[in-house]
């Protein structure tokens, strides 16, 4: 049945996609050109191009046809770089719970949390509070300060003892897969959260489809009522501990008799998508061999709502992406179709970036699994978002200072265009660009900024402002024929990264001043992908493409769990950190 209902989505899809007019090339950057990719790329019928579906192949088609028929060279296999990623976390099979013998349904009774890790385990179990460990110059909040939890079940709370006020010290501290973790470092096989009345009425189980890493024990959470069975030869409910604590404001921890037994299965569901790449041959043989990267990611976020990064999470539609980035995609189709007509010295790569918006996955991919060799690319040239270009002719670009020669050029390039250039040094920032930098490759960085449609199933063609795109275009592709045609290639320089603020919902009152990759592509350590100047790794010498596996002896596998253990910390410690480079493990110390 899902392979007839497949079968029926590529099969409209390709009949929608063999209707479309198909621009005729022409090698002026043109308003009906740009009007037409991003007409194409950003319609209904593509549902927001979200990664792995098959409205995100119909768009990688598209795009290839387009440069193919611009008299671009396709490359790697046909156009296409295969790059598989994690896409969620669900129940597999077998997953059972067992209280005193008595065996609970799935669903009903219980559910499998996604970052639970497949296993079986019986045990009794210690009832442990909102499992929460917290000291502050003003409050000391410790569950586990009276129990021991080592290689048993704990019994968790969900929410905050000190209510839901959102300035409550412990607020960044509620979140389940953070007490589960606090449980794992306490000794704790396995955890068991369960909603008392005040927390959740309704007392529903959690069904997350989350991408979320194992924490590597068993994570379940229960009904109300599996709680209550389990505490009943304590004569205590879920309720009237959830009331007694808040209202003591008190820990609150014992020993429970019950006698659990679990398994639980988790399966990791995976997708594939593409980067589409093609090249301009070089025309001088001496420099042909070197590259300038043109690139837009081509992917948006589908149909939005929860626990997507729409910025109207409750509606459900689709999401265009016209401006983000259809238009960064319609400007390098545009700008490569002019450049294979103009024949310059240096070779061009152009390429369409999948998974942007997943945490860069598809240039990081490419630059982890590069089809020319990284130190011959001399920059790369980065659109996002380029469609809305207001009456101010406010250009921003960022990456100015990663090479020494960069503002001249942008400068000079700008005297027939006069835009009010915005430049910023910085070679990180939030788009594909930054994975370049990384591997010390000179990078541009063009758009005209963030607006109240970005995220938002408003982002439609109707709001592309198309003579700024074509002129903003018309830009772009100077600046890069200059590179291109240079005698000599861009000088690379370190320029940042400025400090990104957390996008992880918690504030930390500690930071280490490093570019950590969010993309969760691995889960063998944080890959460092660049390194603040005269900040604590700075200072104590972490280095670009360092791999932090851990953290004052506790170990980092991935972002999630670098974020918990930055959380644990204070300002003016000096903590142990374990990573890897070039191979080798190494310990340095950091003081925060």
């Amino acid at each position: 049945m899902r392979i007839a209902k497949l079968y029926s989505i590529l099969l409209v899809l390709g009949i929608a996609y063999a209707c479309t007019p198909k621009p005729k090339v022409n090698t002026d950057i043109t308003k009906e050109e740009l009007y037409a990719h991003i007409d194409f790329l950003a319609s209904d019928s593509l549902m927001g191009r979200l990664p792995g579906t098959p409205y995100d192949r119909v768009a990688a088609k598209y795009i290839k046809d387009v440069m193919s028929e611009s008299g671009l060279e396709l490359l790697s296999r046909n156009g296409y770089q295969f790059i598989e990623f994690i896409d969620h976390q669900d129940i597999g099979y077998n997953n059972f719970f067992s209280v005193n013998g008595k065996y609970l349904d799935l669903r009903k009774d219980f559910m499998v949390l996604p970052f639970s890790s497949s296993d079986t385990l019986v045990s009794t179990a210690v009832f442990a509070g909102y499992g929460i460990s917290f000291i502050s110059d003003t409050l000391i909040w410790d569950d586990y300060a009276n129990v021991s939890v080592a290689d048993k079940w704990v019994v968790l709370l969900r929410g905050n003892p000190l209510g839901d006020d959102l300035s409550s010290p412990l607020a960044n501290y509620e979140n389940d897969r953070y007490k589960a973790m606090v449980a794992k470092d306490q000794g704790a096989a396995g955890v068991i959260l369960v909603s008392g009345a005040k927390f959740d009425k309704q007392d529903q189980l959690v069904v997350s489809k989350q991408k979320n890493f194992s924490i590597e024990i068993p994570v379940v959470q229960v009904k109300r009522s599996v709680g209550n069975y389990m505490l009943q030869s304590t004569g205590r409910t879920i309720d009237e501990l959830e009331k007694r604590i808040l209202h003591t404001k008190q820990p609150l921890s014992f020993v429970v008799a019950a006698n659990v037994c679990a398994r639980t299965n988790i399966i990791t569901n995976k997708k594939s998508t593409q980067n589409v790449i093609a090249q301009i041959e070089g025309a001088y043989p001496l420099l042909k061999n070197q590259y300038v990267v043109i690139g837009a990611h081509y992917d948006h976020i589908g149909m939005g709502g929860k626990n997507s990064s729409s910025r109207m999470p409750d509606t459900l539609a689709v999401h265009n992406g016209a401006d983000d980035n259809a238009s960064g995609v319609a400007a390098i189709l545009e700008i490569a179709q002019k450049i294979a007509q103009a024949k310059p010295q240096r070779s061009v790569l152009v390429i369409a970036f999948a998974a942007e918006e997943q945490g860069l996955l598809g240039s990081r991919f490419f630059v982890e699994n590069p089809i020319v060799p990284l130190d011959s690319i001399v920059a790369m040239v980065n659109i996002d978002m380029l469609g809305r270009l207001n009456q101010e002719m406010e250009l921003q670009v960022g990456g100015v200072k990663t090479s020494i020669e960069a503002e001249e050029i942008l400068t000079q390039s700008n005297e027939r265009y006069n835009f009010s250039l915005a430049l910023s040094p910085q070679g990180y920032g939030p788009s594909d660009h930054a994975s370049f930098y990384a591997y010390n490759i000179p990078v541009l960085f063009f758009s005209t900024g963030p607006h109240t449609d970005y995220h938002t199933p408003n982002d439609d063609i109707d709001g592309i402002n198309f003579d700024g795109l074509a002129l903003a275009t018309e830009y772009i592709f100077d600046v890069v024929y200059e590179i291109a045609n240079a005698p000599l290639r861009l000088t690379f320089q370190e320029s940042g990264p400025a400090q990104p603020s957390s996008r992880h919902g918690q504030e930390l009152k500690v930071r280490l001043g490093i570019m950590p990759d969010v993309s969760g592509a691995t889960n063998n350590g944080l890959k460092v992908l660049a390194v603040t100047e005269n900040q604590p790794a700075h200072t104590a010498g972490i280095q670009k493409n360092d791999v932090i596996t851990a953290i004052n002896g506790k170990p980092v596998k991935n972002i999630q769990d670098y974020m918990y253990r930055l959380q644990e910390l204070s300002p003016g410690a000096t903590i142990s950190l374990e990573l890897v480079r070039n191979g080798q493990t190494k310990v340095v110390l950091v003081l925060l």
